[in-house]
């Protein structure tokens, strides 16, 4: 599963990745670590329940230039 991500810096300088093709966004002190929260997100909102789990290898995030 392929993902576009946007990437934006907010105003105190934390960085916000987003999904808009799933409705998702996360948050960061840098662009890894937001991307990583994003992947944890969207993760858990694609799980159908608690059982069944979704391996990050399974989620690519492709960041927007």
């Amino acid at each position: 599963m392929r993902y576009e991500v946007d990437m934006d810096v907010s105003g105190d300088g934390e960085f916000i990745a987003r999904c808009e093709e799933l409705g998702v966004s996360a948050h960061g002190l840098n662009p890894r670590c937001a991307l990583d929260a994003l992947r944890l997100e969207i993760r858990y909102n694609l799980e159908l329940c608690p059982c069944s789990s979704i391996e990050d290898k399974w989620i690519e995030l492709e960041v927007k230039e």
